[in-house]
């Protein structure tokens, strides 16, 4: 198949290891993704100590306690339930609520050991979690072929890969069980994939747009990236630094940059305005720290137009991980760096 631009692929654990089916396009997959449900499990033969212990006596006297990420090992096998509160423990039972189903971890610096863990809120029915999307226009392969062939009228768990042109992955998500199949009408001699997808990993609209923008190239012209806002910006820079720098101009020593800073409104709209300013449209800096984006601009000069927007946008936020970085620090980074800056 020429330019598919999805791949659908064995699970994690699956003995398969070959591409299940190459897809022309996609339906369904682009709406806001549901929350995931709260869950509350207990975890049975457990040692709380470090954070886990504060929270727990945080939890018997005011009732819960926030936590975070929890990691969990379970006989050398470690699971992460997030967005965790303690509840409370009786012997040596922590309950706990959590964010949606465990995920399978590797190598996590200071996992909780366990005995077990045990899902204590009900499931709910598959019609709740889960909707239907197709994948348009699919040429199947190895085992996906073969079921069809004998007529099965469903097929395992599976995973999708969005494509860019050329055919590198750049997305990588949970698709769910295969539930039907039918003669594609848009696609001579292909098939349309029906699966039960869950609503949780739904990817979002913005998100979508900018898979289409850049999945040829990169988009030419300047200022596209102020289309979107909040996450989709993360995703914006995550894409233009997957292209790489070629075709990029080179860093001229001693250049001057004029930095339109209306937009600059957090920490990414500040990447992306930067990295168009002086790579181009639809670049941005492969180094992420403003520290090493300042390295390679020593001994520039950068007029930064409308600072005043972002001095009063970035501030610090009550993150309990890495927060954004504030206003003065991204000052700070690039003249401690060699830039010189220039504040209009």
């Amino acid at each position: 198949m020429q330019f598919p631009r999805y791949v659908l692929v064995p699970a994690p654990g699956d003995t398969a290891r070959h591409a299940l089916a190459l897809c022309k396009d996609v339906a369904g997959l682009f709406a806001e993704p549901a929350r995931p449900a709260r869950v509350r499990y207990e975890l049975r033969g457990c040692e709380p100590r470090g954070e886990l212990s504060r929270a727990v006596t945080q939890a018997v006297v005011e009732g819960t306690a926030p936590f975070g990420t929890l990691v969990v090992d379970l006989h050398g096998t470690q699971w992460t339930l997030a967005d965790t509160r303690v509840l409370g423990m009786r012997g040596d039972v922590v309950t706990v609520e959590a964010a949606g189903e465990p995920r399978r971890t590797h190598h996590s610096a200071d996992p909780v050991p366990c005995g077990n863990l045990i899902r204590v809120t009900r499931a709910a029915p598959e019609e709740e979690t889960h909707t239907d999307v197709t994948f348009v226009g699919c040429s199947p392969r190895g085992e996906l072929r073969d079921a069809l062939a004998a007529g099965a009228e469903e097929f395992r768990e599976v995973r999708y890969q969005g494509l860019t042109r050329i055919g590198n992955h750049h997305h990588e998500g949970e698709a769910g069980r295969i539930t039907g199949w039918d003669t594609s009408a848009r696609h001579r001699g292909l098939l349309d994939l029906t699966l039960s997808f869950p609503r949780t990993r739904l990817v979002p609209p913005a998100t979508g747009e900018i898979w289409d923008l850049f999945w040829q190239s990169r988009p030419t012209e300047p200022g596209t990236w102020k289309r979107f806002s909040g996450a989709a910006r993360g995703e914006w820079l995550d894409r233009a630094a997957a292209h790489g720098s070629y075709g990029a101009p080179e860093l001229v020593p001693g250049a001057t940059y004029h930095l339109d800073g209306a937009d600059i409104v957090d920490e990414d709209s500040f990447h992306c305005a930067l990295g168009e300013t002086v790579l181009g449209p639809g670049r941005c800096f492969r180094a992420g720290a403003p520290g090493a984006i300042g390295e390679e601009l020593s001994g520039a000069t950068v007029v930064w137009h409308r600072a005043d927007v972002a001095r009063a946008c970035l501030g610090v936020l009550p993150y309990r991980g890495r927060r954004p970085a504030t206003f003065q620090e991204l000052v700070d980074a690039l003249t401690d760096a060699g830039v010189r800056l220039v504040l209009d």
